[in-house]
């Protein structure tokens, strides 16, 4: 993965807009009717579609690179997905809350996929 700061920054944004959209969107997609064994896998499928959907449409695939910007968008997406519908399915909440929340956790997996990256890269993160 690309270290310069306009990447680091460029895999940041990506990774928490979609982890917002994607949240905010199986929270509204999913109900409590749904066993969580389907709700879980699905959710993290359509997360994944829409980390794949916001990356190209907002254009993020052209200033960061494709490949680059995809393996952090989409597995932010399906882990934002899957807490949305978890959180959707529960009892009350609030989408405010709900986009604190996929802020949050898109930063979270960027770091741990950036510091992944860079130990299976040999470059010393601490």
């Amino acid at each position: 993965m690309e270290t310069r700061l306009y990447f680091l920054l460029g895999d940041l944004l990506a990774c928490v807009l979609v982890a917002v959209v994607a949240a905010c969107a199986c929270a509204a997609i999913f109900s409590d009717a749904w066993p969580m064994v389907l709700l879980m896998p699905v959710s993290m499928v359509v997360g994944m579609f829409i980390g794949l959907l916001v990356a190209v449409l907002a254009g993020l695939i052209y200033f960061f690179g494709a490949m680059e910007i995809m393996v952090p968008t989409m597995f932010t997406g399906m882990v934002a997905g899957m807490w949305g519908a978890m959180v959707g399915a529960g009892p009350e909440f609030s989408y405010a809350s709900l986009a604190m929340q996929g802020a949050i956790l898109g930063l979270v997996v960027n770091v741990a996929i950036r510091i992944y990256s860079m130990s299976l890269s040999g470059i010393k993160h601490y």
